[in-house]
């Protein structure tokens, strides 16, 4: 959907400057920027889904990494097994 309708808001030019500047920082214009805050509101509904997620998502993190840290080990191990067949002298 085309932008097609203008808004207008007073704000102070240090209001100005610090909204063009987190515009800036995102990489994006001022406008593109405050539609994005507005869409952002949408999120809300799902605050709650979403905070629950990242809590899962935190209390299986360091399963998942001392999982990862395994494989990693067992990767390494295999590696070093396979670097002394390779380094033996052939019969």
């Amino acid at each position: 959907m085309s932008a097609t309708a203008r808004l207008v808001v007073q704000m102070t030019p240090v209001e100005k400057n610090a909204l063009d500047a987190r515009a800036r920082r995102a990489g994006i214009s001022t406008a593109e920027f405050v539609r994005r805050r507005v869409s952002d509101d949408v999120l809300d509904g799902s605050r709650e889904e979403i905070e629950a997620l990242l809590k899962t998502l935190e209390a299986t993190a360091p399963a998942i990494l001392t999982s990862l840290d395994e494989a990693l080990a067992t990767v390494a191990s295999a590696h070093a097994a396979l670097d002394a067949l390779s380094t033996e002298p052939a019969p």
